[in-house]
């Protein structure tokens, strides 16, 4: 099981298409849960990691609003302290944040970084927009294929409850750069939040966000 290459694909064609100078990064958000879904470079993916263990920043803020969000000096911003120290620290000046919507329960969001000051035209902007509804395109395209692949194989109906927290544990771990505990926490926050079960929200990441390869040990 491994985390899908679409998300990582996506964002370096938009950092490369939209301004060869632009740095970019893909966050999904599902039931309360911030994942890094894939970043076109190592400082972009450290700024949305930072971003979403605190659970405060431009993107969640993006998603959660369903509004585009532009900072046009990071140094400035007096909230969302984890996000603005890590965007600092990697030498970004400006960023912008563009939502899009999966599902009634899933966003997903194009994460701009830049190091020269307030690039953000509003052409820049619209393109993006359309980079972030083919991003959420593409989720919901997952999304759909994994049902129908375990519709066939049983795939995720087979698993245990406790396999697909672990794996769905072992996913936040790998996107988010973080620890087993901090990812158990992310986890157990985002189903207390919304009121529904560890298994849904798992359930959900895994089927967004991860490609299954067979597995003779799930009946067990």
């Amino acid at each position: 099981m491994s985390i899908s290459a679409f998300p990582f694909e996506l964002a370096h064609r938009a950092a490369a298409v939209l301004r060869s100078d632009l740095e970019a990064s893909i966050t999904v958000r599902q039931l309360g849960l911030t994942v890094r879904a894939g970043s076109s470079t190592g400082a972009a993916a450290r700024c949305d990691q930072a971003e979403s263990l605190a659970g405060r920043g431009p993107c969640i803020d993006a998603m959660d609003q369903l509004t585009a969000g532009v900072v046009p000096v990071i140094s400035d911003v007096e909230t969302w302290d984890a996000w603005r120290k890590q965007a600092t620290h990697e030498g970004f000046v400006s960023a912008a944040a563009v939502p899009a919507v999966v599902d009634d329960h899933i966003a997903v969001a194009l994460n701009l970084y830049s190091r020269a000051p307030d690039p953000w035209t509003g052409e820049l902007l619209t393109a993006a927009d359309g980079y972030a509804q083919i991003t959420a395109a593409m989720v919901r395209l997952h999304l759909g294929l994994a049902e129908l692949e375990d519709g066939a194989t049983g795939y995720y109906q087979q698993m245990s409850d406790s396999i697909m927290i672990e794996r769905a544990i072992g996913a936040i771990m790998q996107t988010n750069d973080c620890g087993e505990l901090e990812a158990r926490s992310i986890l157990e926050s985002a189903s207390l939040h919304r009121n529904v079960s560890q298994r849904e929200v798992a359930e959900t990441l895994l089927r967004a966000l991860v490609v299954s390869d067979p597995d003779p040990e799930i009946p067990g």
